[in-house]
């Protein structure tokens, strides 16, 4: 999330597509099993109380409605249950005036709001952003004050999330800030969620050797459950493992009844993870996919369609939104350094496969809703929430 202003974290793949979209179905044995945790299994030990986060950054919504937030500041994840209803609605209505209605909120104007990250809830046909407040007196990183809550339905209509009165519990997360980028100082200890198996999978730094972290927080909340994974991949600009790059985005990708973690790095291989081969303490080696070109960032990623032939949307620094097709996603042949699917010279090599989306061009967020994308981006009223097919 180096230049969040483009950055939504990862939505969780399992609340993004929509079941009923022709060709766009999860395999039904995969939805069945996260809706046999139920809700009550996942706000186990929530209770109301006073919040003590420092800032509202990555997002990620659970079966049933229950949303997790990062403090990227402080390090920390939190679960909170919105108490949802259920939502038949099969369509969801654009808003031009995302961005005044939030500012307004905010008291500013949609030039002083930053799109933290976006989450879509299937059980309510809701979208839930993440917002900070970019302009006023304190702009401090880790003030609660500039950071906000929303929440657009599938009317079209927008409303602050009010937290206060919310059950909710809390994990900490050992990590360090990020080390930025041409001397652009980096507060964020946390790049991103992603839930998975019944857990938070987060990016995280370490202060061992293995600078790239993943750590995974359990559901129902369990402090003395939380785990570290040192991660290990091949980079593909530098020709050789590393342990010390970065995750900078995460999503959940389904290949059949299959989960897999896929993590866009820094500078900038995409790795897919086995999510069966993580185990505490231990260094976990990725599969490098493919890679976009040094010198750029991604800033976040989704997976969307049909399981087995997910594609993958990608936020990039220097060349806007590209789609990764599925079957390098799922390669298995030509991966690590054999990795063919290399835009390399900063991204400017052409890869049939890795293509820019031009329609999507100054979005900064994205979630699919089955074979709908919900879209934001900026608009002569500032920033709007589109919708448009999946590419």
């Amino acid at each position: 999330m180096q230049c969040s202003c483009f950055r939504l974290s990862t939505f969780a793949v399992a609340s993004l597509v929509v079941a009923g979209a022709a060709g766009y179905m999860f395999s039904s044995r995969v939805q069945a099993a996260q809706q046999g945790r139920g809700k009550a299994a996942l706000i186990q030990g929530f209770a109301k109380g006073t919040w003590d986060h420092k800032a509202i950054g990555p997002l990620a919504i659970a079966p049933g409605g229950v949303l997790f937030f990062a403090d990227d500041q402080a390090g920390a994840i939190y679960g909170v249950d919105l108490m949802e209803t259920r939502s038949q609605a099969t369509e969801f209505k654009p808003n031009a005036e995302l961005g005044a209605t939030i500012a307004a909120k905010m008291g500013t104007t949609p030039a002083g709001i930053q799109i933290k990250d976006t989450a879509f809830s299937n059980f309510s046909k809701s979208l839930y952003l993440s917002v900070r407040k970019t302009d006023g007196a304190d702009q401090n990183p880790a003030n609660p004050a500039i950071y906000a809550l929303f929440r657009a339905d599938a009317d079209g209509k927008v409303s602050q999330v009010d937290l206060s009165d919310k059950s909710f519990g809390k994990v900490t997360i050992s990590a360090l800030p990020r080390f930025g980028r041409r001397n652009t100082p980096d507060t964020r200890v946390i790049g991103d969620i992603a839930f998975a198996r019944g857990r938070i999978l987060v990016s995280a730094l370490a202060t061992d050797q293995f600078n790239s972290n993943l750590v995974s927080v359990p559901v129902p909340f369990n402090q003395a459950g939380v785990e570290r994974y040192a991660t290990s991949i091949f980079h593909v600009s530098h020709k050789k493992m590393e342990t010390a790059s970065p995750i900078q985005t995460l999503t959940v990708y389904r290949d059949a009844d299959k989960e897999y973690l896929i993590a866009a790095y820094v500078c900038t291989p995409i790795v897919r993870f086995n999510l069966d081969e993580l185990k505490a303490g231990q260094p976990v080696t990725g599969t490098t996919v493919a890679e976009l070109g040094s010198g750029n960032q991604p800033m976040q990623m989704i997976a969307y369609g049909r399981a087995g032939e997910q594609s993958l949307l990608l936020n990039n620094s220097s060349f806007g939104i590209l789609k990764v097709d599925g079957k390098i996603a799922k390669e298995t042949q030509n991966v690590n350094e054999k990795t063919t699917a290399d835009r390399g010279n900063g991204g400017k090599t052409p890869f049939a496969g890795i293509e820019t989306v031009e329609n999507l061009k100054g979005a900064t967020g994205y979630a699919a809703y089955g074979t709908t994308l919900l879209v934001v981006k900026p608009s002569g009223s500032g920033i709007a929430l589109e919708t448009m097919p999946t590419p």
